[in-house]
C-alpha cells in the first residue's frame, strides 16, 4: 500500500482513501501531501459528517458578509485555504446530496462561490477524499465518485496486517510518550502474544488506546499482558477474525455501550469516536437506541442514561 502512496503521491490526480473506521486514512492523506508536489502549501482537513449542510457549504466555499444570521465579515473558506496545498475531505461518504452536486461542480471547474457571493474565484487544491464506506453502493453521486476516486488507496484492517503491529507501535511511541508523560517501555513476549492475537475492531485508533492505558498502568519498566487486559480475554472485543467488517464494527461499538452503561458521550470516547458519530453509526447499523445495556448489575436505556 505505502509503495502505491509513494507512486501517485507526486501526482496532482484527486485520490480516494477507502477503509475502516480507525484503520489510519487520516495519517495515510497525510503522507500522500508530504510526498506530493504541493507538500510547500497547507494541509487542510475537514470532517464531512460533522457539520450541518449549510454550515458545511460555507465552511468549504467561505461567505461573504450578511450572507446569513451572524455573518458580519467575509470569511475565505477552506478551499482558498488549502490553496497551492492539500484539502482533506474525510468521511466524504457522509456528504449532504446537495453538497455532493456542489462540490462536483467545483471539482469540474476548479472555481468556487462563496455563499451570498455572485462572484467566483478560482483555486488551485489538490483533494484528497476518504471514507469507511463502499460509495459504489450508497446514494452517492457517481458522477463525483468517479471524479475523486481517479486514484484510490485501500487501507487493510489492522487483523489482515498483524505483521505490521511492531511498526505501527514504535511509530505510535513518542506520541504517546507526549500525551501520557511517561517513556516508551519494552513489552514482553507473552505482551506480544496478546497483541497478535486479538482481532483489532477498532484498528489502529484502538491500538492506541490501548497502549496508553497500557503504559499508564505500567511500573516496572515494561508493558506486561495484564496491563493490556481486557483486551486478551474478554469475550465481548474477541471477534473471529473472519467476521466481517460491519460485525467487528457492530461488536465494538455494543461493547463500548455495554462498558460505558449504555451512556453514549463515554461509549464515544472509549472507541475514539464523537458523539455524534456514534449516533450515526448506530443509525447505519441498526442499532436501537432505546437498547439497555447493564453495567454492575444496572440497566440504561434512551430515556434514562443515553446521553
Amino acid at each position: 500500500m505505502m509503495d502505491w502512496v509513494r507512486r501517485i503521491a507526486p501526482t496532482s490526480l484527486p485520490v480516494l482513501v477507502q477503509g475502516e473506521s480507525g484503520c489510519g486514512k487520516e495519517e495515510v492523506s497525510r503522507a500522500l501531501h508530504r510526498l506530493s508536489s504541493c507538500r510547500a502549501g497547507p494541509f487542510v482537513p475537514i470532517n464531512c459528517s460533522a457539520l450541518a449542510e449549510s454550515l458545511l457549504e460555507a465552511e468549504l466555499f467561505g461567505s461573504v458578509r450578511g450572507a446569513y444570521t451572524g455573518s458580519d465579515r467575509d470569511r475565505p473558506g477552506l478551499f482558498r485555504q488549502a490553496h497551492g496545498g492539500t484539502l482533506f475531505l474525510d468521511e466524504v461518504g457522509d456528504m449532504p446530496p446537495s453538497m455532493q452536486a456542489k462540490l462536483l461542480r467545483a471539482l469540474e471547474s476548479g472555481r468556487i462561490r462563496p455563499v451570498g457571493s455572485s462572484e467566483e474565484a478560482e483555486v488551485d487544491v489538490r483533494i484528497v477524499a476518504a471514507t469507511h464506506r463502499d460509495l459504489r453502493r450508497s446514494s452517492f453521486r457517481p458522477d463525483l465518485y468517479y471524479r475523486l476516486a481517479v486514484l484510490r488507496v485501500e487501507i487493510p484492517p489492522l487483523r489482515e496486517r498483524l505483521d505490521d503491529l511492531s511498526t505501527l507501535v514504535s511509530e505510535l511511541a513518542p506520541r504517546l510518550s507526549r500525551q501520557t508523560g511517561r517513556l516508551a517501555l519494552p513489552l514482553t513476549a507473552e505482551a506480544w502474544r496478546v497483541l497478535r492475537s486479538h482481532t483489532w475492531p477498532g484498528n489502529v485508533r484502538e491500538l492506541h488506546a490501548v497502549l496508553a492505558r497500557a503504559l499508564l498502568r505500567a511500573d516496572s519498566g515494561e508493558i506486561r499482558a495484564e496491563h493490556l487486559r481486557p483486551l486478551g480475554d474478554d469475550p465481548g472485543r474477541s471477534v473471529c477474525a473472519g467476521t466481517s467488517g460491519v460485525a467487528l464494527e457492530r461488536s465494538m461499538i455494543e461493547t463500548a455501550l455495554r462498558e460505558a452503561g449504555g451512556v453514549v458521550t463515554s461509549a464515544a470516547a472509549r472507541i475514539g469516536w464523537s458523539r455524534q458519530k456514534l449516533y450515526r453509526r448506530m443509525k447505519g447499523l441498526g442499532i436501537p437506541r432505546t437498547r439497555t445495556y447493564g453495567l454492575g448489575g444496572t440497566t440504561s436505556s434512551e430515556s434514562s442514561t443515553f446521553q
